[in-house]
């Protein structure tokens, strides 16, 4: 389920994971689109953090999830354990390289290259990783990207595994001199999702939060433009904030 942003919640086996979630407002930026569910109705058994930028990593939701689920697992980059130490015990927070695994809750996580940059303060600028997310299980194979920029990283992670699901940013975009080094835009998105080799794209990260100078509606709209033309094998699925889609050979969708 995708409840605005770059937040997604997966259910996967016995495993709840909830990437990037974030509840409420955040800095400086007032949430545009409602939570599609009651917080108290969004539970996890583990937290993949992408990067620590505040619409990303929101400390608020995570202190929230943790009073929900005391044992909740936080996966993160190299270094992210510095924003978290107050919050949880050390050995439910886990940092990873580019590269590096893990198995946590029947699930095999693997953080991934992202072309984009970390920080939360004024002193902490690139002092702790950012990356993306491929996730595992004997059925599926998910990719979270969280912010990137386009790279040669989506060709290197798509020679490493045979992705299923792809969820892949479309918005911030704009001004295109400044964005187009940290996000991408609807047909890099696409770009992205063919050089990963990818089944389906998801698009992810509009419509919650103007961050940017882009219309609010816009990256949609002009994803949906660049999805009917030719995309080769690619699926192109827009979901809903609240909408599930449901893992399956036919790849059908519910709404919640």
């Amino acid at each position: 389920m995708w409840t605005g942003h770059a937040s997604v919640w997966l259910r996967l086996g016995d495993t709840t994971v909830a990437i990037d979630p974030v509840f409420g407002n955040i800095p400086m930026h007032d949430r545009l689109t409602p939570l599609p569910l009651p917080k108290e109705q969004l539970h996890a058994d583990v937290v993949l953090i992408t990067h620590a930028h505040y619409d990303h990593y929101d400390k608020t939701t995570i202190q929230y999830m943790l009073s929900q689920n005391p044992d909740l697992i936080i996966v993160a980059p190299e270094g992210f354990w510095r924003y978290v130490k107050k919050l949880i015990n050390r050995e439910q927070c886990f940092e990873m390289q580019w590269w590096e695994s893990l198995m946590v809750g029947g699930l095999f996580i693997t953080l991934v290259p992202a072309k984009h940059w970390s920080r939360r303060t004024l002193f902490d600028t690139n002092k702790v990783l950012w990356g993306g997310y491929v996730i595992q299980n004997e059925k599926h194979t998910l990719y979270h990207s969280g912010d990137t920029a386009a790279g040669e990283h989506f060709k290197l992670i798509g020679e490493r595994f045979e992705i299923d699901e792809a969820f892949l940013p479309i918005g911030a975009y704009r001004p295109e001199w400044i964005m187009s080094q940290n996000h991408l835009n609807p047909p890099e998105a696409i770009q992205a999702a063919l050089d990963l080799g990818a089944q389906t794209l998801i698009p992810i990260h509009y419509g919650t939060f103007d961050l940017s100078d882009e219309p609010i509606d816009e990256p949609l709209k002009w994803f949906k433009e660049c999805a009917t033309q030719d995309i080769s094998w690619l699926t192109a699925q827009p979901l809903k904030i609240g909408e599930v889609y449901q893992f399956s050979i036919e790849a059908e969708t519910t709404d919640d």
